[in-house]
This record gives structure tokens, C-alpha cells and sequence, in this order.
């Protein structure tokens, strides 16, 4: 029988508490609602929730603090924050403070019951995990006895498995930790650890689980790196192993492979130092311009206090075109992106990009022109991402073009893809600029492109964009004679 979930709404609009008490009331859950923080935690209190779904701005007690005092209750209970007050430090704090997902307002059922699933069986989950723990170590002893059984168990195991006796020596290990420490099969048992482990970092990490005042600590973690087949990240967890009476039977040491987590986290930071970077220049060119008006440096011309208040509103423009694109990005590589394709003909979206976007280019008199037949192949895309792509790639025709230039779209059908085409005859690109125009934040830098804004976003986005619908993208450029960009997608044929 299917167990009943609990989940927790804490929000102090009405229409949210009851929404999603509908949504996601049913046969193997029940929902209860809270309108403030307090409230929300008097009722974590008095009873068991599987899941929290918690506004972040509330009278009384806001999420946050009351996300902080949940904690000391559950430390397991999923919280997910919902909030209409969608921005990067938001999403980021909240995070910080032990949220599991991030769903701005307004969000559709679907969405909802999306993240609530993922939520609910990531706390399922956890619970198993925690249980599979606890038994594991009431159970410990019972299977030392049983040899065979541990070999099936440990082999089978990813993480590398290493256990050692009350005299320093080896018991038994997995086919795991010999992998990862490169030894090819060569321990032996009964040998103590420091002849035999040629790792001295890892030797002296379960050597402090022997130590005396190691028996306060139920487990020492840390981190070791391995050379060999390229250098490798392990996080080793070291554990006493006691019998019924508190006797110290040995240690178990536990190592997990971390080298790809830590790629990813090196990799978040370089985005969040990008990021900084790019946020920088606009708010530190606003502040100064607004301090010249303040202090009165720029003197009491208003011709002049007027153009410097235009170009702090120009930086500004610049800098929300960055979030709104950096917004943009994070949503394309969120697995919880929603895509809504359907069958699609692009004439209309072609054509509308093109006239919404010609009087950009009237300062620079360039010439636009569209050439697609009269009856374009369909493809399975999703309409609002179409658009974003289109209005990237024109707006970046008419950006580095010249004056007197034309911008030039086009679409046809090639075998089974449909071809299009985004040409501009403007400063062109060099070759080896060429393969780092789809990075995040690349913009070719010169005399040509001094006072051109952008925020380096735009062609990762039509990148990821064109990716996602299963085409590809290219592009072609000469200096001082312009650059075509050539989006393939895939035909959906009829069957």
C-alpha cells in the first residue's frame, strides 16, 4: 500500500495556499496550508511533512528564517521555494539556507506538479538512504560473519571500500578502491596498512580514526588526490567499527570519486566570477555618472547633467538586457525547462522578427531583405524559442554591421533539415575569433566594436536554443565583408 505524503503550503496569498491544495491534493497525499512563517512552523512542530513549499517575502517570520529553523526539526524534509521575487540572489540565498528547488511565480500545475514530484521522491529517497544506513550498522557485525555475502555486496558497490582491524591491518576491501588507487590487486591480507596502501595521504587519514580523541567523532571525512590515469578527486570517509558493548573492532574506510563534482563546482565558479565581471563595468559607470550629478562635479549645465543621466540610463538598459539574458541562459540549462513544441511553419516568425527589428537599423540606413518560398517545411519547435533565436541572430547582423549594409535572412529546404540563413555585410569576424563566438560572455573586441553593447550572451543562447530542437548551428565570416550564421533543424516529416 502506497504510503501517504504529507506537504506543507506556507504562503500569505490565498490564492497560492488554495491553488496548490488543489493541485496537489489526491488519493496518496494530503496538503495543508500556513499563511506566514510562524504559523508554517508551528505546524512542522506539531506534525510530520514530507515536503515544504514556502514563499520567501511574509509578514511575521519570512521563508527564509523559517527554512532555518525547519532544519533543526527535519533536516531531511524537502523545502521548495516559491517566490514572485525571481532573481539570481534570491535563487542563490535560498540555496544557501537548505532549499532543494527554486519555482518563480507565476507557474503553471504542471510546473508545480513537476518540481513536487522530483521533491517527494527525493525525499523517499533520502528516508531509504537513511534507513539503509542505520540498518547497515545494526547489521555490520551479523555480516562479518557471512564472507561471501560481504564479497557479492562489496563488489557490486561503486565506492571504494576498505576495512581494517583493531592492529592497523586489512580485512577486506572492494574491486572499487583498487580501481581508484591504481593498485592492479596487489593488497594482502593481514598486512598493516602503511606497507601496503602506497597512498600516505589516505593511510594517515584512517590512522586518525585510531587516535583516542577520534572517539567522540562518528565519522572523519576528507579529501585526497590520486595521480596516475590523470588526477582524480576522493573524499574518504573513515568510521569505527564497535561491537554491542562499545569495544572498537576496526574501521571502515568509505571513498567516493568526487573529480566530476568538483569540475562542476570550479566550473559554477568561473560563471559567478564572469558574471561579477560583466556586472561591473555598466554599475560602476552608472555610479560614478550619478556621483558627478550628486556631489556636483559635472557643474550646473543642464545639457551636460542631461547627457550624463542618459548615459547612466543607457548603462542601465545594458545591464537589465544582461539579466534578462543571463535569466535567459539559466532557464535553457535548467532541467526543469518546460519546452511546448508543436508543428510549426517559421514564415511568420521570420518575417514579423525582421519588421519588429528593421528600425534598429535605420541610424546605420542598412537594407533588409527576406527571401523563403512561398511554402516553408514545418518543424517541431517550440514558438517563443524560435523567436528569442531569430532576434539574437538579426540583432547581431545589425550591431556589427556598416553603414550603408543590408541584412539579409533566408530559409530553404535541404534534404531532410531546413535551412536557415542570417547574412549581414558587416566587419566580419577573424578566423580565430571563429570558434569562441558561442562561448558565454565572448565578444571580439576592437576599434570597430568600441561602442557596440551586448552582453556576450546572445549566440550561447541561440547556441543551446538550436541544440535542444536537435539541429546545429554555423558560421562563416571574412573580415571587413561580413558573417552569415546557418541554423539547421531537423524536418518533421509526415507519416
Amino acid at each position: 500500500m502506497e504510503e501517504i505524503t504529507r506537504i506543507l503550503v506556507v504562503d500569505d496569498e490565498r490564492g497560492i495556499r488554495e491553488g496548490c491544495r488543489r493541485i496537489l491534493s489526491g488519493e496518496h497525499s494530503t496538503v495543508e496550508a500556513a499563511e506566514n512563517g510562524k504559523e508554517g512552523l508551528d505546524r512542522v512542530k506539531a506534525g510530520s511533512f514530507d515536503l515544504l513549499l514556502v514563499d520567501l517575502m511574509m509578514p511575521v517570520m519570512g521563508g527564509l528564517e523559517m527554512m532555518d529553523n525547519v532544519r533543526d526539526f527535519d533536516p531531511e524534509i524537502i523545502i521548495i521555494v516559491i517566490t514572485g521575487f525571481a532573481t539570481i540572489e534570491t535563487a542563490v540565498e535560498a540555496m544557501k539556507h537548505g532549499a532543494y528547488d527554486y519555482l518563480p511565480k507565476p507557474f503553471t500545475p504542471d510546473q508545480l506538479v513537476a518540481v513536487v514530484n522530483r521533491g517527494l521522491e527525493t525525499r523517499r529517497l533520502r528516508l531509504q538512504t537513511k534507513r539503509l544506513m542505520e540498518e547497515r550498522d545494526q547489521k555490520l557485525l551479523e555480516v562479518a560473519n557471512e564472507e561471501s555475502r560481504i564479497h557479492t555486496i562489496l563488489n557490486s558497490m561503486t565506492d571504494g571500500i576498505l576495512v581494517t582491524n583493531n592492529e592497523h591491518q586489512l580485512v577486506l576491501w572492494n574491486p572499487a578502491l583498487l580501481k581508484m588507487l591504481n593498485l592492479d590487486g596487489r593488497l594482502e591480507t593481514g598486512t598493516h596498512i602503511s606497507d601496503t596502501v602506497p597512498n600516505k595521504d589516505l593511510v594517515k587519514i584512517i590512522e586518525k580514526a585510531y587516535q583516542p580523541d577520534a572517539s567522540k567523532y562518528t565519522t572523519i571525512s576528507e579529501e585526497i588526490e590520486i595521480s596516475g590515469h590523470g588526477p582524480r578527486t576522493l573524499m574518504v570517509n573513515v568510521s569505527v567499527v564497535r561491537d554491542e558493548k562499545g569495544q572498537e573492532l576496526g574501521v571502515v574506510s568509505t571513498l567516493r570519486d568526487i573529480t566530476s563534482l568538483k569540475e562542476i563546482d570550479q566550473i559554477k565558479s568561473q560563471f559567478v566570477t564572469m558574471v561579477a565581471h560583466e556586472l561591473r563595468a555598466p554599475l560602476g559607470a552608472i555610479e560614478g555618472y550619478l556621483n558627478a550629478y550628486l556631489t556636483g562635479v559635472a557643474g550646473s549645465n543642464p545639457l551636460i547633467t542631461r547627457q550624463m543621466l542618459e548615459r547612466a540610463k543607457t548603462r542601465a538598459h545594458s545591464l537589465l538586457d544582461l539579466v534578462s539574458d543571463l535569466l535567459q541562459f539559466i532557464k535553457l540549462e535548467s532541467k526543469r525547462l518546460v519546452r511546448k513544441k508543436e508543428m510549426l511553419d517559421l514564415t511568420g516568425i521570420i518575417t514579423n522578427t525582421v519588421e519588429l527589428l528593421k528600425g534598429q537599423g535605420q541610424a546605420k540606413e542598412l537594407a533588409f531583405k527576406v527571401d523563403i518560398p512561398k511554402a516553408l517545411p514545418p518543424v517541431e519547435a517550440d514558438r517563443g524559442e524560435m523567436e528569442q533565436l531569430l532576434t539574437n541572430l538579426v540583432s547581431n547582423a545589425i550591431k556589427y554591421n556598416k553603414k550603408h549594409g543590408s541584412v539579409t535572412v533566408s530559409a530553404s529546404r535541404s534534404n531532410h533539415f531546413l535551412v536557415l540563413k542570417v547574412k549581414d555585410t558587416g566587419i566580419g569576424i577573424s578566423e580565430e575569433h571563429l570558434p569562441l563566438v558561442f562561448d558565454e560572455f565572448y565578444r571580439v573586441s576592437g576599434p570597430e566594436t568600441r561602442y557596440t553593447t551586448g552582453t556576450g550572451l546572445g549566440l550561447s543562447i541561440v547556441k543551446k536554443i538550436v541544440e535542444s530542437h536537435l539541429g546545429r548551428i554555423e558560421v562563416e565570416s571574412e573580415l571587413d565583408k561580413g558573417t552569415t550564421f546557418t541554423v539547421k533543424l531537423p524536418i518533421k516529416e509526415n507519416k
